[in-house]
């Protein structure tokens, strides 16, 4: 059942990061309010808030958050399976992500980097466990 008055309301999201793209999905899929009543305002030129990445010819590849994937994110996981892939009918973005992942896994042990994605091979010089060294 359609949220009563949801066709008079509109939501302004604040940065285009994450989390407000979630947030817009899920007023789309659960809150059934039309795409073009949801507004995301970003400051940053680039969008994408800690999970954007450039190019930059002089400095290399720039990014500000990690892109790594866990088993654990499942609402994530919920939502990709109800956004429809835009290249293949009837299959969701789960699904290609999922095939992706497969094809080329995306993990890295590496933490620390020098000179444009070296690494900066720290071996605990950062005074951290092996576990914390994990979870970082």
């Amino acid at each position: 059942m359609k949220p009563e008055g949801v066709d008079y309301k509109n939501a302004y999201l604040v940065g285009s990061g994450l989390a407000s793209l979630a947030a817009a999905c899920f007023l789309v899929r659960d809150g059934q309010m039309p795409g073009s009543h949801i507004h995301i305002l970003e400051a940053m030129e680039v969008p994408g808030g800690a999970c954007d990445g450039i190019f930059d010819p002089t400095r290399g590849y720039i990014m500000r958050g990690g892109r790594e994937m866990e088993n654990h994110f499942e609402c994530l996981w919920d939502l990709f399976r109800s956004i429809p892939s835009i290249e293949t009918p009837g299959v969701s973005v789960l699904d290609e992500y999922y095939w992706l992942n497969k094809k080329d896994p995306n993990y890295s042990l590496c933490r620390a980097t020098v000179n444009r994605g070296e690494d900066a091979h720290t071996d605990g010089k950062f005074n951290l466990s092996q576990k914390g060294c994990m979870e970082i």
